[in-house]
């Protein structure tokens, strides 16, 4: 017990102060990761009480590890089970200290933080002036910051499990992007995490940078070969274990088809109320239930009127983005912007092909979320800074 408010105290205060460790953020940046780290925690908090109540997989990552051994759980990892890779980063909190559910939690939520205070850094990088982020506005409301509070985001960001640790590995990648050769470590840690919990999350990542680095015209034509035998190699060191992670024998047209059609079904059961049948969807349609639902006409409770109303929130976001001419917007963005467009697009059309229960799809959107919004902030920039120049002169010559 008293080890437990121990931990608990210490987590708040290292994810309080975290903003701290990192150079540049203004007062006004670190006033609004103040409030993002109490919104959290306090979704954190909703989440113990929650997995609690209703039952979750977080319960079962926590409670294993008190009840097995050491051997037991990399008996488990070596079968090809993610799970045990949870048991394995659980067991010394969980069974050697005997911290319980509650603290579990806050840790796993403060490691949620982490990957948040990452995102404002890549924002930082991105945009030299944040101000200009602050002027653009859907319906009077500013884009930055308050589209990082929306509800969801955390929430799957904030308990014990593969979602949370996935949610900062993916950010971790994305901000060793920016600087390689100075983030190289962050960026194995990622790739480790990411390889370990979800494999095929990897691939595409991988797949998505190494075609945006490709395309990026600051490269010669010999750093693009080279990037691209790079990406060859990659792909062929970990595309087998993929296949076999995710039990898909050959990637011949009807192995996909059983495959698509088979992990739809049993998903489209799971979770019974949330399940819908989206094998009658035309494909784009199954893009957009992926993204955009569920919404109000199939919210089933209190939890789904939330969802509902964070989906119109990114849907109303992207209508905004679409409707800014975001192809000269792209054209003008660097590498990590089109990667981050297309690792968006390749993950949006695999999870829609697959996915059919509106709470699994909930935890996978997490997952790409961030590179939406960040696709979405750059083009808004580009084109509201196209915009003020064209101001500027026509002022200046009147």
């Amino acid at each position: 017990m008293v080890l437990d408010i121990c931990i608990t105290v210490i987590v708040f205060l290292v994810g309080f102060n975290l903003k701290n460790w990192f150079g540049g953020f203004s007062s006004f940046e670190k006033s609004v990761l103040n409030k993002l780290f109490f919104y959290h925690m306090i979704i954190g908090v909703a989440f113990h009480f929650y997995a609690v109540e209703y039952g979750a997989d977080a319960i079962a990552y926590w409670d294993v590890p008190k009840e097995i051994s050491l051997p037991e759980v990399f008996e488990i990892i070596k079968n090809g089970s993610a799970s045990g890779i949870i048991y394995l980063i659980n067991y010394f909190p969980s069974n050697t200290l005997n911290l319980s559910f509650f603290v579990g939690n806050m840790c796993y939520s403060l490691f949620g933080f982490i990957g948040f205070i990452y995102l404002f850094k890549i924002i930082k990088d991105l945009f030299n002036n944040l101000n200009t982020l602050n002027e653009i506005r859907i319906f009077g409301i500013p884009i930055l910051p308050w589209i990082w509070f929306l509800p969801n985001f955390h929430f799957w960001s904030s308990g014990i499990g593969k979602d949370t640790l996935l949610f900062t590995a993916i950010v971790l990648f994305l901000y060793a992007f920016q600087n390689i050769r100075k983030r190289l470590v962050i960026l194995l840690i990622s790739i480790l995490l990411s390889f370990a919990i979800r494999p095929h999350i990897l691939l595409f990542l991988l797949v998505s940078f190494a075609i945006g680095y490709i395309l990026d015209g600051n490269l010669k034509g010999y750093q693009k070969a080279i990037l691209f035998i790079l990406l060859l190699i990659g792909f062929a060191s970990i595309f087998r274990y993929v296949l076999g992670f995710i039990q898909l024998e050959t990637l011949d047209i009807n192995s996909v088809e059983d495959y698509v059609s088979k992990k739809a079904s049993g998903l489209n059961q799971a979770d019974s109320g949330s399940g819908i049948d989206t094998s009658g969807y035309p494909f784009p349609y199954k893009i957009f239930t992926f993204l955009y639902r569920p919404l109000f006409f199939d919210s089933p409770n209190s939890l789904g009127i939330l969802s509902s109303i964070e989906n119109c929130i990114l849907l109303v976001f992207t209508l905004k983005v679409l409707f800014n001419k975001p192809f000269k917007g792209l054209r003008k963005s660097n590498y990590l912007i089109k990667s981050n467009l297309i690792y968006f697009l390749i993950s949006a059309a695999a999870f829609a092909l697959i996915l059919g229960n509106l709470g699994i799809m909930l935890r996978q959107k997490n997952m790409i979320i961030p590179s939406l919004i960040i696709v979405g902030y750059s083009i808004l920039y580009i084109n509201h800074q196209r915009k003020n120049k064209i101001n500027e002169s026509t002022s200046t010559y009147k």
